[in-house]
Formats: structure tokens, sequence, C-alpha cells
């Protein structure tokens, strides 16, 4: 009798493992945020307090100089803090500053993925000129905001890259998997090409990295 009742518990266990483990929803597409030539461009933000970009323009309405932006609704918005005239890069995550991951790049579609754990994942796809970047960041129970995944620290691990000019390595195709995110990679560089694998570890609140190459090509 004991041992039934161990096994029924064992298994019980590993399947409420199962049906405990992360899954993510699909990526939505919230909004948009870049700095073309002359301001700040920001597209479909539910909340933006900032003022017009007016250096050569007095009557522009269109891009924005200093401010902050909010992108989705409720407890699921990110917000960016965003200034044109002393560019170092958009801050994305809190309303307080202090909450933010900082990115240098001048164009970002921003998407939003949830979770079964309360926990709110924003995929940043960084698309100008030949590249093409993810920075995939989350919000977590207690409303800290932490950077989980960046494809150029990615590429200056497994390609060398020493993070100066135009990255080696594009990325592109990101798939959502259950509690995997999967992404196709082609880098110059080393001439390869292949997926990186991003799973999700429930002990560690963390992604384990994983990388396949499907080919590698000569002629670059």
């Amino acid at each position: 009798m004991r041992k039934i009742l161990g096994l029924f518990i064992f298994i019980c266990l590993i399947f409420s493992g199962i049906c405990f483990a992360m899954q993510f929803s699909q990526p939505v597409k919230i909004g948009g945020i870049s700095t073309p030539k002359g301001g700040v461009s920001i597209v479909n933000a539910s909340y933006n307090d900032g003022n017009y970009w007016r250096k050569y323009d007095k009557n522009n309405t269109k891009s924005y100089e200093k401010g902050i932006a909010g992108f989705g609704n409720g407890k699921d918005i990110i917000y960016v803090h965003y200034n044109y005239n002393v560019y170092e890069g958009f801050y994305f995550g809190g309303k307080d500053k202090n909450n933010t991951i900082k990115d240098d790049f001048p164009c970002y579609d921003i998407y939003k993925m949830n979770t079964n754990e309360n926990i709110t994942i924003y995929i940043l796809s960084k698309i100008y000129g030949p590249e093409f970047d993810y920075l995939i960041i989350g919000k977590r129970a207690d409303g800290k905001f932490v950077k989980y995944i960046d494809t150029r620290e990615i590429t200056k691990r497994y390609f060398g890259w020493n993070m100066q000019g135009a990255s080696t390595a594009m990325y592109k195709d990101l798939n959502v998997q259950g509690d995997t995110l999967v992404m196709k990679y082609h880098d110059w560089k080393t001439a390869t090409e292949g997926k990186f694998i991003f799973k999700w570890d429930d002990n560690a609140q963390w992604f384990s990295v994983d990388r396949t190459v499907d080919k590698v090509r000569s002629g670059y």
C-alpha cells in the first residue's frame, strides 16, 4: 500500500511539474520607437509624456525630443525613456528610470509575450540596414525588469565579435515553442548559419542556451 501511495505521489509530482512549466504566449506587436532624422518617432504608444522636437520646425507634431512613452496596457505596460538631444540610447522598463534596461540602437519594434508564471516577456526587435538583432527583457512578479537575452552579447560569446562596428551576425525568424524561443542566425565571420535555442529553466528562472550549426558556407 505504501509503495502504491508513493508511486501515486511521484506521478502527481511529475504531472504537476508538466502543468506548471513555463508557457509563453505568441508574441504580439505593441508598438515601436526609433530615431530617424529629426527627433524620436513613436508608434502606437498608449502613453506619451514628452515635448515635440522643434529645432528646425516650430510646428512639428510628428517627432519628439525628450520624454517617456508607454506601450501596452495595465500591468503589462512597458515604458521607454528617450532624449534625442543627448542621445545615449533608450531606457526600457518601468516608469521609474532606475528600473530600466538601457540599449543603444536606432530602431525597435516592441513585442509582448505573457506567461503562466506572472512574468511578462518583451521582445525588442532591432532592424537597421543589414543588421537584425533581438533584445529580450522581462518584468518579474516583483515588478523588476531584467535582461534575459541580447543577441549582440551572443555574437560576442559564440563568434568572437569585438563589439565594434557592425555585428558579424544576423538573427531572424524568432519562433515560440511552449517554454522555448528559437531563432535563426547567420554569422559572416565564421561563415556558419543555424539556430539558437533558448529554453526556460524553472529552477534557474532564466534561459539556457543551445546552438545548432546547420550549414557552413564559403565565399563570404
